[in-house]
């Protein structure tokens, strides 16, 4: 249904798919559930999944690109996605215990980003104002903009939790962990969005569960490692959920705007597609993002991170660790102080470019290239932590363990992914066809027309 890019600890990131048209999730009628979940997420902290309610028109396909240009594009997401996992590692040493500052500058760095863009997009007529009508004057019972307030706030509370877990989980680990949030996701989609999902669909997600605990579990066996820390490893799988629950609501929101277009549009205006334009989405998260992650700065001091100190004088030391390369400005565990400031702004850099590659990606390479694309960054990236001799990061130990979950994960991936492709297929010749659990719950059929369908 969806790509999804996870942002690293920024606004959400949405990335629309050519293969479906109109919106899906809608909570009205049951659906099968789809590809959108991420599997082996490229990071944790600002995994924040596509929603299926995005159509193609909302980017505008791209010429047909010529196979080199394709290559490139798929290259270029790799590579920068691996390049954002790096980077957010190692700003982490000299920054300490000082790493919300990387969610913070996301933050900050994604608001005249999307602006920008969809401001120019508003200016040259390819997205309608009556978008903005429904983020901010729509309602049914509660205003549509207590929903993007609501997914927002998942978004900026995983985001913020994974930033802060960051200097206490392997690199490895911190991308691996990601994979919580699809899990969550299933659930909660089957809870409120009526998502159903077969029996081999399961399976896929239930060998990510295995792998995901695969590699947690030498942070356990030895009660504390140099690089993974339990508890955090522990927080850092948990606040998936958030995540997830940003996920669910956008989910919704789609499903909403699609029944308000056609209650009050109609189809008057076809300019904007079926479903809600992506920078709609992607810049009011942002907008809304910037100031709730100013509003969790206590988590640092729920976590532990302010050392016994309140969270002004946590805020004005985190602000001169960054801006400042002077002796001890970023604590004693600090590892390379004086690159701290230079650290973030490469963080958000490549976070920025990998995100606009992955929006190139989708227009002229397809959707599924680019899924298979972001999949493909776990494993490339855990290969570059464990035999590459970082700056200030060094070379990653690796447990056999985590190779074991990374054998685990890819077929796992793949079993979800087909699983997917078949249950939607089967959605679309009836809706029957794909019920929960598939094919435990399938209904009987009494003509041999209908039974062979089944078995199809």
């Amino acid at each position: 249904q969806a790509v999804s890019a996870p942002a690293g600890g920024g606004a959400a990131m949405l990335v629309p798919s050519e293969a479906q048209e109109g919106p899906g999730g809608a909570a009205a009628e049951p659906e099968a559930g789809g590809l959108a979940p991420p599997l082996a997420g490229a990071g944790v902290g600002g995994a924040a999944p596509a929603p299926g309610g995005t159509d193609a028109g909302q980017m505008g396909k791209g010429r047909a690109a010529s196979p080199w240009t394709q290559a490139g594009l798929i290259a270029a997401v790799v590579l920068t996605g691996c390049a954002n996992n790096i980077s957010k590692q190692v700003a982490a040493k000299p920054l300490s215990r000082y790493t919300y500052m990387l969610g913070l500058a996301s933050a900050i760095a994604y608001i005249p980003l999307y602006g920008a863009v969809l401001l120019a997009l508003l200016r040259s007529g390819a997205v309608p104002k009556y978008q903005l009508d429904f983020v901010w004057r729509a309602r049914r019972g509660l205003p549509y903009l207590v929903f993007f307030v609501v997914a927002a706030l998942g978004d900026t509370l995983g985001d913020t939790i994974g930033m802060i877990c960051t200097p206490y989980v392997s690199g490895p680990v911190h991308s691996l962990l990601s994979n919580c949030t699809p899990m969550f996701i299933a659930v909660l989609s089957m809870l409120f969005l009526r998502k159903r999902y077969s029996l081999m669909q399961c399976f896929g997600l239930l060998g990510v569960f295995v792998a995901v605990v695969f590699g947690v579990l030498p942070s356990f066996r030895h009660g504390s490692s140099a690089s993974t820390r339990p508890f955090f490893a522990l927080v850092l799988g948990a606040s998936c959920i958030f995540n997830a629950i940003s996920f669910v609501v956008k989910e919704l929101l789609f499903a909403r705007y699609s029944v308000w277009k056609e209650e009050t549009v109609g189809s008057v205006d076809d300019r904007g597609g079926a479903g809600l334009n992506v920078f709609i989405v992607n810049t009011h998260a942002a907008l809304f993002q910037l100031p709730l992650t100013l509003l969790v700065i206590p988590l640092n001091q729920a976590l532990g991170q302010t050392h016994g100190e309140n969270i002004f004088s946590f805020m004005r030391e985190a602000t001169r660790c960054v801006f400042t390369s002077s002796s001890g400005s970023c604590g004693e565990e600090s590892i390379g102080e004086q690159w701290a400031g230079l650290c973030v702004a490469v963080y958000v850099a490549f976070n920025i470019i990998w995100n606009i590659c992955v929006l190139l990606s989708v227009k002229y390479t397809g959707a599924l290239a680019t899924f298979v694309a972001l999949k493909a960054i776990f494993p490339i990236s855990t290969l570059l932590f464990v035999y590459v001799d970082w700056p200030l990061l060094g070379p990653t130990e690796l447990s056999v363990l985590v190779w074991v979950s990374l054998i685990i994960m890819l077929p796992s991936i793949a079993i979800y992914q087909w699983a997917s492709s078949r249950q939607s297929a089967r959605a679309a010749r009836h809706p029957s066809l794909a019920t929960c659990c598939w094919p435990l719950g399938a209904r009987e059929r009494r003509s041999s027309g209908d039974a062979a369908e089944l078995l199809r």
